[in-house]
């Protein structure tokens, strides 16, 4: 199997375990990224030279069961490093955009569960209420620690479409990068939004009542 020429590559030295890697899984990888993700030839290198560096330092760490296992995990690594690319390729210099947690009672309390309160989370509220992220402060770590958390509990869907429709790819262009149907997809994005947002206000008022 060829994750086992990898590994056993590895354990030769990096050098060997990356060739293997790039010679075996390479072309996938960047087809899969540019296909799927609709990016240009140099930009799918760029990706899938990170993906080797990252699998390269931390593929020690683990034990594969399977061919089925292993390319699992390594498209998944390579996935989040597409990702992360189209994060920064999207963010715009000095484009500070507040945090505001009045919006978010309006779209927690529509797209939320209907028996959720934010009553006991007025307080919160205003403490953390129009933080700037671009701010080095204790109520930015945790606002933004809370909604990593609660970003780790939503589906890889789910997860996905919100990082991407916050990073300003249209609708259209979602649902062709991650292959499934446009139909609904603003109400599924406001959907996941509030369920992070609600989440993050539990976590949130946790640390909170740690003070």
């Amino acid at each position: 199997m060829k994750y086992q020429n990898v590994i056993s590559g590895f354990e030769i030295g990096p050098e060997k375990g990356l060739r293997i890697l790039f010679e075996s899984y390479g072309q996938k990888l960047f087809g899969f990224s540019v296909t799927q993700f609709h990016i240009n030839e140099d930009e799918g290198y760029d990706v899938l030279y990170k993906t080797l560096e990252t699998v390269g330092k931390v593929i020690t760490r683990y034990e594969f069961s399977s061919e089925n296992h292993f390319v699992n995990w390594l498209f998944k690594i390579h996935k989040n490093n597409v990702l992360q690319f189209l994060r920064s390729k999207k963010r715009k210099e000095h484009d500070v955009k507040l945090v505001e947690l009045t919006d978010w009672e309006n779209e927690v309390a529509e797209f939320g569960e209907e028996s959720f309160s934010l009553d006991a989370f007025k307080p919160l509220i205003e403490e953390f209420a129009s933080v700037n992220p671009y701010e080095n402060s204790p109520e930015t770590s945790k606002l933004f620690l809370a909604m990593q958390k609660a970003l780790q509990e939503v589906t890889e869907t789910e997860r996905d479409l919100l990082l991407l429709r916050m990073n300003e790819y249209s609708y259209e262009e979602i649902a062709k990068m991650l292959n499934i149907e446009n139909n609904q997809l603003k109400v599924k994005f406001l959907r996941a939004k509030a369920k992070v947002e609600k989440r993050t206000f539990e976590i949130l008022k946790d640390t909170y009542h740690e003070k």
